[in-house]
C-alpha cells in the first residue's frame, strides 16, 4: 500500500527550507550605526530605573562603556559624536557626582583620540568634575592637563587647567599635581614664575613631603630652573645638591 507524506510534515519541510533561505540572505545584514543617541532630560533620566539614580547611573554607564560596539560591529572612537557624548557624561555626573567610573571612561577611553576638536568636549567635562575636593577628583584635572599639553599641543589651555589643579583643596592631592603650572611655565620659557611656584611649594610643604620629594624639588630648582644662573643667585640648598 502506497504511503503518502502528511500535510503537517510537508508544511514543516517547507518552513524549514524557507527559514534556511531567509537566513542565507539575512545573516550578513547588520543594524546600521546610528551614533550616540540624545541624552534624556536630567529630571527624567532616572525613570528607566524607577527613579533610582544609582541604578540609572550604572545602566547608562554600561551603555557608554559599550558605545560603538553593537553586535558584530566595532566603531572607531573617531566616528563617535562627542557633542552628544558630552551630554551623557554630564548626565552621569548629575546622577552620581562622586563615582569615578564615568570620569575614567572619559579620560582614559574616550580621551584616547587625537582629534583636538573632539577632545575639547572631554577636556571641558574633566575641567568641571576635577575641581571637587573629594574622592581624588583632582586626577581628572591632571588628565585634562595632559590632553591639552601633549595631545592638543595647547600650552595656554594646559596652564589654565594646571592652575585649577594646583588650587584644588583635596588634602590627599599629590605634591606633583601642585607643581604642574611650574612644569608648563618652564616649557614656555617663564623660569622666574616657575621658580617662585616651586620654591613656595617646597617651603610650605617641606614638613609633610618625603625625603625623595624634597630632593627632587631641590634638584629641579637648582639644575633645571636655575641651571644657567651663577651660584650667588641660587638658594643655599643648591650647594648641597651639587656637592
Amino acid at each position: 500500500m502506497r504511503k503518502f507524506i502528511s500535510y503537517p510534515l510537508l508544511a514543516l519541510i517547507f518552513f524549514l527550507f524557507l527559514n534556511v533561505a531567509v537566513w542565507r540572505q539575512a545573516h550578513v545584514v547588520q543594524a546600521p550605526w546610528a551614533n550616540v543617541p540624545p541624552a534624556p532630560e536630567k529630571e527624567k533620566s532616572a525613570m528607566i530605573a524607577l527613579s533610582d539614580k544609582q541604578l540609572a547611573y550604572r545602566y547608562y554607564g554600561l551603555m557608554l562603556q559599550n558605545t560603538g560596539s553593537i553586535g558584530a560591529q566595532d566603531v572607531s572612537l573617531n566616528d563617535i559624536d562627542y557633542a552628544k557624548l558630552q551630554d551623557w557624561l554630564f548626565l552621569e555626573d548629575y546622577l552620581d557626582p562622586v563615582s569615578n567610573h564615568v570620569p575614567m571612561l572619559a579620560a582614559q577611553y574616550f580621551g584616547a583620540i587625537e582629534d583636538s576638536e573632539k577632545l575639547n568636549y572631554i577636556h571641558d567635562y574633566l575641567a568641571v568634575v576635577g575641581v571637587r575636593p573629594y574622592n581624588n577628583k583632582w586626577r581628572w584635572l591632571a588628565h585634562g592637563v595632559f590632553i591639552a599639553r601633549h595631545v592638543q599641543k595647547d600650552n595656554d589651555k594646559a596652564l589654565e587647567m594646571a592652575y585649577k589643579l594646583a588650587s584644588n583643596k583635596d588634602p590627599d592631592m599629590a605634591t606633583w599635581a601642585k607643581q604642574m603650572p611650574a612644569f608648563i611655565l618652564n616649557d614656555q620659557g617663564d623660569t622666574n614664575t616657575a621658580y617662585e611656584i616651586m620654591l613656595n611649594i617646597l617651603i610650605d610643604n617641606v614638613d609633610i613631603m618625603s625625603p625623595q620629594e624634597i630632593f627632587y624639588m631641590r634638584d629641579y630648582i637648582c639644575n633645571t630652573l636655575l641651571d644657567e644662573r651663577p651660584k650667588s643667585d641660587k638658594p643655599d640648598f643648591c650647594t648641597e645638591i651639587n656637592s
